[in-house]
């Protein structure tokens, strides 16, 4: 609930638009863009790893998870997996039609996107598949191998953010509300299903 409402409030925010964010969306901006352009080398690492981390791979490689659980006849953990992924994409695709919020404009671009630019789709996407991936591992997993895959599960989604806001496609606010929005949807998908099944 927490989470829900920390991402209706920063969507909100820049749906206003709230002054005192755009401040600091812009400072941020700025500031990395002013770096990015003198780094070219850092820049290329960027984009490869943002070319990677594409909203398709993470979709494709939930598409393969929920493909696989219904193979092993686990029917609930695949329907859960497939509806995670449809309503992440379907909030993204309309928040970013209704908002229709401008990416940051450069004279001398480093990178190009399409698209509204609130909420990330590379940020919330590869939070919302990271964290499905390890509801699904935590159960079988060591000791050990949970605390190996809190940090991938926390690294890739910060990185991912990261390359957005380096190479200039996107707003500090669009990276955190894709993190907000993909964790608290993905809360709200287990509680349904698992309230469901209860019943059931």
């Amino acid at each position: 609930m927490t989470l829900l409402l920390a991402a209706a409030l920063l969507t909100v925010a820049v749906a206003v638009p709230f002054g005192p964010l755009l401040v600091v969306d812009h400072a941020v901006a700025d500031g990395l863009h002013g770096y990015a352009v003198n780094h070219p080398a850092i820049t290329t690492a960027m984009q490869t790893w943002t070319d990677i981390c594409q909203p398709w791979t993470f979709r494709a490689i939930l598409a393969a998870t929920a493909a696989w659980l219904w193979w092993r006849r686990r029917p609930w953990q695949a329907a859960w997996v497939v509806t995670t992924a449809t309503v992440c994409s379907v909030v993204e695709t309309a928040l970013k039609a209704s908002l229709g919020r401008v990416r940051p404009h450069w004279t001398d671009p480093l990178s190009t996107a399409a698209g509204g630019s609130y909420p990330s789709g590379h940020a919330l996407t590869s939070a919302m598949a990271c964290a499905v991936l390890l509801i699904l591992a935590w159960p079988t997993a060591t000791r050990t191998t949970r605390q190996a895959f809190v940090a991938a599960a926390m690294a890739i989604p910060l990185v991912t953010g990261f390359t957005r806001l380096y190479l200039g496609v996107h707003f500090v606010s669009d990276v955190v509300g894709g993190w907000l929005i993909a964790v608290a949807l993905v809360a709200a998908t287990v509680k349904a299903f698992s309230g469901v099944r209860a019943r059931r």
